[in-house]
């Protein structure tokens, strides 16, 4: 059964794509090698067997990347990553809907968002965005609603440009430290993958397949 897929867009620092890149061609390597391996030789094989042994083949490196041992897709270990990340955060459980406001276009209040260079286009599986959004959503709810109480107080200040009376201005920064954006979690995510990408060996990916099969 096919997994329904979202579109997201991760502004990342300088160099985040290049380090993804290069983590996902280790891992291709690494599938490379693994895929070449003695045991799935057809050379000498019937076609009814060499058939069979190329579908063992595909069916363990299935079995790999749902597991999460092959990253050897950008999307593969931004989920990898941002699923640790939610599991340090303990956000992966069951989480109300969100408002319709969570959904609005534009970024959150005290959002930090703005001013990463690059982007990143990712496609996750819908469970696992709307679970990102939901616990930032319901984590940050509170601090959201005080900062827009702040902005209506407080019309003329700019935060970022240290605008405006100084209580205010540390109101403002100890309320926008409250706030988790989406953007904070998969920004984790994929620093939390490339670490993964880069920690796989050739050695780890035969335990992992011995330990699945």
């Amino acid at each position: 059964m096919s997994t329904a897929l979202v579109a997201v867009t991760v502004k990342s620092p300088f160099g985040t794509r290049d380090r993804v890149k290069a983590a996902v061609a280790e891992q291709r390597a690494v599938r490379l090698a693994f895929a070449s391996d003695v045991r799935w030789a057809t050379a000498e094989l019937s076609r009814r067997e060499a058939a069979a042994v190329r579908g063992q083949r595909r069916a363990a490196l299935a079995e790999l990347r749902a597991a999460g041992q092959l990253l050897d897709s950008v999307d593969r270990l931004a989920v990898a990553g941002t699923r640790h990340e939610m599991r340090e955060r303990r956000w992966n459980i069951d989480w109300p809907p969100v408002p319709a406001e969570a959904l609005d276009i534009g970024r959150w209040p005290g959002s930090r968002d703005g001013g990463y260079p690059e982007s990143i286009p990712l496609r996750l599986p819908l469970d696992l965005a709307e679970q990102v959004r939901a616990a930032c959503w319901h984590t940050s709810a509170d601090a959201i609603g005080r900062l827009r109480d702040w902005r209506d107080r407080y019309p003329d200040a700019i935060p970022g440009r240290d605008v405006g009376p100084t209580d205010a201005l540390a109101e403002y920064e100890r309320l926008a430290q409250q706030v988790t954006t989406v953007g904070v979690v998969y920004r984790a995510g994929l620093e939390l993958g490339i670490a993964q990408a880069l920690q796989k060996t050739d050695c780890k990916l035969e335990k992992s397949r011995s330990e699945n099969f």
